[in-house]
């Protein structure tokens, strides 16, 4: 254990050494992302197509009259570019405030995508490895993997690849239990699955990672969170507790579906608690700065190979039994860090969804063919399971005919 120890000690003096020169520059400022042009290149020409958003905005029109959707807010993005944004609906049913391009949302799990990109910012620094054991930096952790070493480690939490049960203690979560709590419940169970091999998807698991990131920095998981990620990229109104959403005007309140529809419900502290699983709060002005980021555009704060890092499949799921295993042309899927890698025989697309509080969130984006797309619900309607792959659909649907018209002319 002492050569454990030790290493903990050399990665969090390196740490020290980056805080100290980071923290001349980290004071969240957060300034808009848009304005970081490379000296010497011109504004390139717009890409918006006035065609294709207006067939879009047909598609999302009719599926909230279908579906009665209270509200959403939608963001297009190809390469660094917005090319289509626009809000629909109200903030609440018992309300007539529109949704606007600033009202707060609450994101779910969207948030282990900002977890997924932290770690491998911190693995690409050298403060962590994805191969160190969750034990060297969470001592009183007696969970044994099933694997032949019986060594538990970070990249097996943060893939959802424990081999513990689908959901482990997620109710702990739901119940606003305390972290130290949650913790000590895990501590009981036993890996049902082969570690490393076999996916079930966890809340209480992927939320050891806020003590691991606490005890290789010296900083608590949001203050990593905000130095790391978004203060430099500026994401000025996330946040990440109750209060962030309380304690402000231009919010949303989820929906529950009821006798006559969907109405709003109280606002609710549960995933507060583990932010990492899906505790974050941010408005589409700060999701397009965060799409934006991810996509690639902002090399300055995410590089290629922390990018790569968080989007490198860890484990398969592509025979687990769920919605984005069923869109059309679906081929294969795989779980990066936070986030979700699903091939179709279009796309492939890096992807999650969030849901919490009455709240429902979706983000996916091809890489290489650099389209992107974020939906923000206050409801749980039944458009946002279908949202992510209608838009690619229809997107694939009306380049295939202009690239036909091209060719014809």
């Amino acid at each position: 254990m002492s050569d454990l120890n030790g290493k903990v000690a050399i990665k969090f003096a390196v740490f020290t050494v980056m805080l100290s020169a980071l923290l001349l520059y980290n004071s969240c400022h957060r300034e808009d992302p848009a304005a970081f042009v490379p000296i010497g290149l011109q504004k390139p020409k717009s890409l918006v197509d006035t065609s294709f958003n207006r067939l879009l905005e047909q598609q999302i029109k009719h599926n909230i009259e279908q579906y009665q959707c209270p509200g959403l807010a939608v963001l297009v993005m190809q390469g660094d570019q917005v090319i289509f944004e626009k809000q629909f609906g109200s903030r609440s049913r018992y309300s007539k405030e529109a949704i606007d391009s600033n009202t707060l949302f609450r994101l779910g799990s969207v948030s282990k995508g900002f977890a997924g990109i932290l770690v491998s910012l911190l693995a690409e620094k050298n403060v962590i490895s994805l191969e160190d054991p969750v034990s060297l930096y969470i001592p009183e952790l007696k969970i044994k993997a099933r694997n032949k070493d019986k060594v538990l480690r970070i990249k097996h939490i943060m893939s959802h690849s424990s081999g513990l049960t689908e959901h482990a203690y997620s109710n702990l979560v739901d119940e606003n239990r305390d972290i130290e709590t949650i913790f000590s419940y895990l501590n009981r169970l036993t890996p049902r699955d082969s570690t490393g091999k076999a996916y079930a998807y966890q809340n209480a698991t992927f939320g050891l990672i806020e003590k691991v990131i606490e005890n290789a920095t010296g900083m608590s998981y949001t203050s990593a969170l905000d130095f790391y990620l978004l203060s430099p990229l500026g994401m000025c109104r996330t946040s990440y507790s109750l209060e962030g959403m309380t304690g402000e005007d231009n919010v949303c309140h989820g929906h529950k579906y009821g006798k006559g529809g969907f109405v709003p419900i109280n606002l609710q502290p549960h995933y507060y608690n583990l932010v990492s699983a899906g505790g974050i709060n941010a408005p589409m002005t700060d999701m397009r700065i965060w799409l934006n980021a991810v996509m690639g555009f902002r090399p300055d704060v995410i590089s290629p190979t922390a990018r790569n890092i968080a989007f490198s499949p860890y484990v398969n799921t592509t025979h687990d039994d769920k919605y984005f295993n069923m869109w059309p042309g679906f081929i294969e899927s795989h779980y990066g860090l936070g986030w979700r890698l699903i091939r179709t025989n279009t796309h492939n697309v890096v992807y999650h969804g969030g849901m919490v509080n009455g709240f429902r969130t979706e983000i996916g984006f091809d890489p290489e063919k650099e389209i992107g797309i974020v939906f923000l619900f206050n409801s749980v309607c039944n458009y946002s399971n279908n949202a992510v792959h209608q838009f690619f659909d229809l997107w694939d649907v009306y380049h295939l005919a202009e690239r036909s018209k091209e060719d014809y002319l």
